[in-house]
């Protein structure tokens, strides 16, 4: 019993032993085939080394054609390829960033009467500012006018007039060219302010109605 579980172990070691070797001899089942430079035909069973700056034919056992085996990259062939795919991927990013951003606007206005109020709230704000700007303005102005007067009464001779008419004067001008440039930094602001709006409405309007325009995507 013992001899004859031992011959067949023996048996089965050769038969594994014989295989292994049989598939270390046993050729490649794909053939390459190309012309090199010099017209010369070559054929081998891996890539052929002198073909590398041309195509290889992939051939199996029957001699039918399976692939096409491409040319090898050079260094700027491949920096150009490495440098697509950089593009792709930064792509990829950016295209993600806005869908990011898309769903962010759209959760923040969900339609358009919210972002008609959230315009008429932001300039609210700035018309108030100006408002207050006019007004001081207006005080100003009448000020300067009765400044004026006075100093009128010193026209033939400027030089006799107090200096206290002198500096309040000065002071009045100064203020004013400051009030003048608060109210232009407001009126830039309201301008930013519809500029802003605007975008986000023609960013919105397909995002409200994706049959009209491209669909959010999460």
């Amino acid at each position: 019993m013992r001899l004859a579980r031992y011959i067949g172990c023996l048996i089965f070691w050769n038969l594994g032993l014989t295989a292994a070797v049989m598939a270390q001899k046993a050729p490649s089942s794909s053939v390459y085939t190309c012309t090199d430079a010099s017209g010369q035909h070559l054929t081998s069973d891996r890539p052929i080394p002198q073909c590398q700056d041309r195509e290889q034919r992939v051939l199996g056992p029957s001699g039918m054609e399976r692939s096409r085996l491409g040319p090898a990259l050079t260094e700027t062939e491949m920096a150009e390829r490495l440098e697509q795919r950089r593009q792709a991927a930064l792509q990829q990013q950016r295209e993600k960033e806005q869908r990011r951003r898309d769903a962010a606007l759209l959760a923040r206005y969900p339609d358009r009467r919210s972002h008609d109020a959230a315009r008429r709230d932001s300039l609210q704000t700035i018309e108030e500012q100006q408002a207050m700007v006019q007004q001081r303005l207006g005080l100003l102005g009448r000020e300067q006018a009765q400044l004026q007067q006075e100093l009128e009464f010193y026209a033939k001779d400027p030089g006799k007039a107090p200096a206290r008419l002198r500096t309040s004067m000065q002071e009045v001008d100064q203020e004013m060219q400051e009030q003048r440039l608060l109210l232009q930094g407001h009126q830039d602001d309201a301008r930013r302010m519809h500029k802003r709006f605007d975008a986000e409405l023609q960013r919105l309007q397909p995002l409200w109605n994706p049959q009209a325009g491209t669909p959010l995507r999460p």
